[in-house]
C-alpha cells in the first residue's frame, strides 16, 4: 500500500508544530485542533444546507406548484418573535427590559435560516445580535449561504453588533438556507442557567440590491473568513429607527 500522500501530510503537520518550547508545542496543536475545527463546521453548515435544501425540493415537486415560487420577494426580515426552532439552533423567546424580543442561540456553534427569496439579484445580509458569551478577540461569527462560506464584516452599532455579508445571486429557483456558526458556545459563569449559549440574536434582514456586483471569491473552508477589524457606525440610527426600518421592509416583503 502507498503511504506517501498519509507520510506527506503527517510531515507537514510536524513541520508546522514550534517544539522550542512545551507551551510552545501545546499552542501549535491547539491551532492544529482549531484548523481542524473550522473544517468540521465548515462540512456540517454544508451538510445542512444539502438535507435541507433537497427537502424543500421535494416538497415543492410534491405540491405540484413549482411556477408559484417563480416569484418571490427581493427583502425578508426574520425577528427573534418569530417561530424559530431549536432544531434551527434556538432556544425560547425572550425579552429585555424594554420590551424587544430576543433569543440565545445554542446549544450547538451553527443556528440558521430557510427562506425564499430572490436570488436574481445580489442582495444584503445584515444579522443583529446584542451580546455574546465568546470574548471581542474571538468575534468573528462566520456565515454560509447554500452550505458555502462568504465574507462577511463586523459593525458595531448603538451598543450591539451586526454581521454584514453579500447573497450571492443564484439561477437555481427555490429555497435558500443561511447558517451563522459562532466560535464557541459556553454556560454563563457564577449563574443557576447551564444552557451553552452562543449570542443573543435580534434580527435578521436580507433585501435586494440593485446593481450591486456579484462577489464570486469563495472564502477557504480549512481557514475561515478574513480576519476583519471591528467597526464602528455613529448613534444616528437610533434602535426604535432600526425597529421601524425592519418592519417597512416587512411590510413591503
Amino acid at each position: 500500500m502507498d503511504t506517501s500522500p498519509l507520510d506527506s501530510d503527517v510531515a507537514q503537520i510536524i513541520a508546522r508544530l514550534d517544539r522550542s518550547s512545551p507551551d510552545k508545542l501545546l499552542n501549535s496543536i491547539a491551532e492544529e485542533l482549531l484548523r481542524l475545527h473550522r473544517a468540521y463546521q465548515a462540512v456540517v453548515a454544508r451538510m445542512h444546507a444539502l438535507e435541507i435544501t433537497q427537502s424543500m425540493y421535494d416538497q415543492m415537486i410534491a405540491s405540484g406548484e413549482p411556477v408559484a415560487l417563480q416569484t418571490m420577494p427581493q427583502a425578508t426580515v426574520i425577528d427573534a418573535s418569530f417561530s424559530l426552532s431549536a432544531e434551527a439552533g434556538f432556544y425560547h423567546l425572550e425579552y429585555d427590559s424594554l420590551g424587544v424580543p430576543y433569543r440565545w442561540t445554542g446549544p450547538e456553534p451553527t443556528f440558521l435560516f430557510e427562506l425564499f427569496i430572490d436570488r436574481q439579484l445580489p442582495a444584503a445580509i445584515i444579522m443583529r445580535f446584542s451580546q455574546a458569551t465568546f470574548t471581542h478577540a474571538q468575534r468573528t461569527v462566520r456565515c454560509y449561504v447554500d452550505g458555502h462560506e462568504i465574507a462577511t464584516a463586523l459593525v458595531e452599532v448603538d451598543g450591539e453588533f451586526e454581521v454584514r455579508g453579500m447573497l450571492p445571486p443564484r439561477d437555481l429557483v427555490g429555497g435558500s438556507v443561511v447558517s451563522f456558526v459562532c466560535p464557541s458556545v459556553s454556560a454563563p459563569d457564577g449563574q443557576q442557567d447551564i444552557r451553552l449559549l452562543g449570542l443573543v440574536f435580534r434580527w435578521l434582514r436580507i433585501e435586494a440590491v440593485p446593481g450591486a456586483a456579484a462577489d464570486t471569491d469563495d472564502t477557504d473552508d480549512t481557514h475561515g473568513s478574513p480576519v476583519v477589524a471591528l467597526q464602528r457606525e455613529s448613534k444616528a440610527n437610533s434602535p426604535g429607527k432600526l425597529r421601524r426600518r425592519i418592519k417597512s421592509v416587512g411590510d413591503a416583503s
